[in-house]
């Protein structure tokens, strides 16, 4: 078996293993995810069809509401927050309506549309380690401050669609002299086991669609627990060395030549 179908077949068995979908009532149907938001408790989305041709998939107002019950506001009064959550919001194509936080697409769309509300809850889920840290800008904000630095040249916030017919979203792609493009996807937090699982199934989706070199950017800097192995290896489960790698923030900043477009 070719490497591309055992990824596509790697994806596809996880899919059916660990989403859950179950018709609720008044046209809405559950999806039980394995991620965790901010009360360790499994984030849930709902889809029901707009019209014929579309379905809109929301979380329901929950993500605001447990970050309320955090004590944290989202509002422009709070400027870091509310830069942050707004491009949140513009990078994966969400929209907010009063508390829910929402995205319609056409009924073949429905992976894609799935997908980047659940990679935007997430983020935006880190919002609550950010205000505890007093934070005055994103992790992505400064690995995008350390290319300009260094004269990296560097795409920030891509999707690219995969061989499920979803779309897999990376903070930075850096082309490179030989040819051999490097996709970057960061984690804020160092041992947060949601953006290691989210990197390795991105991986295995987008690996036979876009050869690339994948590496895993942890912050390990802003916070005192040290990086757990436990954490890497599952966003390097079942990747070659040469497909993906794990990069600590603080060895970027002692060897800058990890990251460059000379590789």
């Amino acid at each position: 078996m070719s490497l591309s179908s055992t990824l596509k077949e790697s994806y596809n068995t996880w899919l059916k293993k660990e989403l859950v979908f179950s018709e609720v009532g008044n046209g809405y149907v559950w999806i039980s995810t394995p991620f965790v938001d901010t009360n360790y408790d499994n984030i849930n989305l709902y889809a029901h069809y707009v019209n014929q041709d579309e379905i809109e998939v929301s979380d329901f107002g929950y993500t605001l509401y447990n970050l309320n019950e955090a004590g944290i506001t989202i509002n422009s009064r709070s400027k870091t927050i509310w830069r942050i959550f707004t491009q949140v919001l513009v990078d994966f194509g969400v929209t907010q309506v009063d508390e829910a936080l929402s995205i319609t697409a056409p009924i073949d769309r429905f992976p894609v549309a799935k997908t980047r509300l659940l990679q935007a809850i997430m983020r935006i889920n880190d919002l609550v380690y950010l205000s505890k840290a007093n934070v005055t800008e994103s992790f992505n904000d400064q690995i995008a401050e350390f290319f300009k630095t260094n004269s990296v040249l560097f795409t920030p916030s891509i999707e690219i669609t995969n061989i499920a017919g979803s779309a897999s979203h990376f903070d930075f792609s850096i082309p490179s002299t030989s040819g051999v493009e490097q996709l970057v996807k960061t984690a804020a937090r160092p041992n947060d086991i949601n953006a290691a699982k989210i990197f390795n199934y991105d991986v295995k989706a987008t690996l036979p669609a876009r050869p690339a070199k994948y590496i895993y950017l942890v912050n390990n800097i802003k916070h005192q627990t040290p990086v757990n192995s436990t954490t890497l290896s599952t966003a390097l489960k079942d990747l070659s060395a040469e497909v993906a790698t794990t990069l600590k923030f603080s060895n970027l900043l002692e060897d800058t030549s990890l990251l460059q477009n000379a590789s």
